[in-house]
C-alpha cells in the first residue's frame, strides 16, 4: 500500500503545473458539489495562498525589472540601437494589446452578474481615481520604503526602471550591483516558484469553496472570460500586427502570417515562447528573410520583454475582477491599468507563474482585491495557449518591421518565400 502511495506521489510530481492545476480545479469543482455549504472549512488554505501571492508581488516586480534593464547594457553601438528600437517598438505594441483587452472585456463585459463573496471588496473600498495631475506626479515615489510598505506597484516599477538606468550609466563600478540584482533575482524567483508549486492546494480549496456556496454556476463566468481572451487576441493580432506591416512597413501581411504557422502552432500546444525560440529563429530567417544577426539579438530579448499577448489578457482580466466586485473604473484608473501593464510584463518574462504575478501587480495599482485570481488560475492553461501564440507572434512581427527599417530584410525570401542568400543562415540553432 505505502509502495503504491508513493507511485501516486511521483506520478503527481512529473505532472507539468498546467495539469496539476486543472485538476484542482476539477476535483475542487466536484468536492464542492458534493460538500454544499460545508466546503466553507476550506476557504483558510485558499485565503493563505492569495496572501502568498501578494507577498511576492514586490519583490518580483522590482528585481525583474532592474534586470529587465540592466541586461540591456550592451557593447556595441548597433545592438544599442537596435535595442533601442525595440523597447520603443515592445512598449508600443503593449501599450495597444492593453488598450485592445480593456476594450474588449468592456464590450463583451465578462464577470458581470457574477459576484461571489470572496471575502474581499465592495465598491466602497475601490480607490478613487485620482485627478490625472496627480496621478502624474504620485508616480514618482518620495520615499521607495514607503512604496514597499503600501505595495504601490506604481511607483515601485518607475523606481525599479530609474534604478536600473542608473546603474547603467554608471558603468564597470556598479557591475557588482548589477550582480546582486541578478543573484537575488534567483533566489526570488524560487521563492515565487515555491509558492506556485501550491497553487493547485489553493485553487482546489477555493473551488470547492466557490462551487459550494454557489453551485455550477460559478464556471460559466470564467468560460465567457476565456472566450474574449481568444477574441481579443485574435483581434489584436489582425489588426494591430496586420495594420502596421501593411501600411507603416509596406510590407503585405497575408505573407508574413502565412509563413509563421510552424511556430505559431508550437506556440499554442506548448503554452512556451522559450521552447518554440530555436524554430522561431529558424522561421525568422528561412521564410521571413530577417538578417541572422538581428533574428539572434531581437527574438530572445523579445521572449522577455514583448508580451503583447499577456497584456490583452491582463486588460481582459483586470476588467473581469472589477466587474466581478461590482466596482467602476475610470479614465485614469484604465491608464494605471495600461502603464502597469507595460511595465510589468517587460520584466515578467522569467518569473514562475508570470501570468498570476503580473495580474496581482495589475490588480493592485488600481486597488482592486485578489480574490479572482485563483479562479482565473483555474483556466490559465487555456487562456496561456492564446497568449503564448500571440506573444510569439509579436516577436516575429517586431524583427520583421525593424529589419525593414534598416533596410536588412530579404524581400526576395519574405515576398517570394526564396531561399536566403546570406550563408550565415545557414547556422541556425534548431
Amino acid at each position: 500500500m505505502k509502495e503504491k502511495d508513493e507511485g501516486m506521489w511521483i506520478k503527481w510530481g512529473r505532472l507539468p503545473a498546467w495539469q496539476k492545476i486543472l485538476l484542482a480545479l476539477v476535483s475542487g469543482t466536484l468536492l464542492g458539489v458534493l460538500l454544499g455549504h460545508r466546503a466553507v472549512y476550506l476557504k483558510p488554505l485558499g485565503s493563505i495562498f492569495i496572501n502568498a501571492i501578494n507577498m511576492m508581488v514586490a519583490p518580483v516586480v522590482f528585481t525583474a525589472i532592474v534586470c529587465a534593464i540592466t541586461s540591456m547594457n550592451g557593447d556595441r553601438q548597433r545592438m544599442k540601437r537596435l535595442g533601442f528600437k525595440a523597447i520603443g517598438l515592445y512598449t508600443v505594441s503593449m501599450a495597444v494589446a492593453a488598450v485592445m483587452g480593456i476594450a474588449m472585456a468592456l464590450l463583451l463585459g465578462p464577470g458581470k452578474h457574477f459576484h461571489p463573496d470572496l471575502g474581499g471588496a465592495s465598491v466602497a473600498t475601490a480607490q478613487a481615481a485620482p485627478a490625472l495631475m496627480d496621478m502624474l506626479v504620485n508616480i514618482v515615489p518620495s520615499n521607495p520604503v514607503n512604496a514597499f510598505a503600501h505595495g504601490n506597484i506604481i511607483q515601485i516599477l518607475v523606481f525599479a526602471v530609474l534604478l536600473g538606468i542608473a546603474i547603467n550609466l554608471t558603468g564597470e563600478p556598479a557591475q557588482p550591483v548589477a550582480k546582486l540584482f541578478h543573484s537575488f533575482s534567483l533566489v526570488v524567483f524560487r521563492l515565487t516558484s515555491l509558492i506556485m508549486s501550491f497553487a493547485p492546494v489553493g485553487i482546489f480549496a477555493l473551488m470547492a469553496w466557490v462551487t459550494g456556496e454557489m453551485g455550477l454556476a460559478a464556471l460559466l463566468p470564467l468560460f465567457k472570460l476565456v472566450a474574449t481572451v481568444y477574441l481579443g487576441c485574435i483581434a489584436y493580432s489582425l489588426v494591430f500586427y496586420g495594420f502596421t506591416l501593411a501600411y507603416v512597413s509596406r510590407l503585405n501581411p497575408f505573407y508574413f502570417f502565412r509563413r509563421i504557422l510552424g511556430p505559431l502552432l508550437l506556440a499554442f500546444t506548448s503554452s512556451s515562447s522559450a521552447a518554440t525560440l530555436p524554430l522561431t529563429m529558424k522561421t525568422a530567417e528561412k521564410n521571413l528573410g530577417i538578417p541572422a544577426e538581428i533574428g539572434r539579438f531581437l527574438l530572445p530579448l523579445g521572449t522577455s520583454l514583448n508580451l503583447n499577448g499577456l497584456s490583452v489578457y491582463l486588460g481582459i482580466a483586470t476588467v473581469f475582477a472589477a466587474n466581478m466586485y461590482g466596482i467602476h473604473l475610470g479614465l485614469t484608473h484604465y491608464f494605471t491599468i495600461v502603464v502597469s501593464i507595460i511595465l510589468t510584463c517587460m520584466g515578467a518574462g522569467g518569473i514562475p507563474g508570470t501570468g498570476i504575478i503580473a495580474m496581482s501587480a495589475v490588480m493592485t495599482s488600481v486597488g482592486l482585491p485578489l480574490g479572482a485570481i485563483p479562479l482565473l488560475a483555474g483556466v490559465d492553461r487555456l487562456n496561456d495557449m492564446a497568449q503564448t501564440t500571440t506573444n510569439v507572434m509579436g516577436d516575429l512581427f517586431a524583427a520583421t518591421v525593424i529589419s525593414k527599417q534598416e533596410n536588412e530584410l530579404d524581400l526576395k525570401v519574405y515576398n517570394e518565400g526564396a531561399e536566403p542568400t546570406d550563408e550565415k543562415t545557414e547556422n541556425v540553432v534548431v
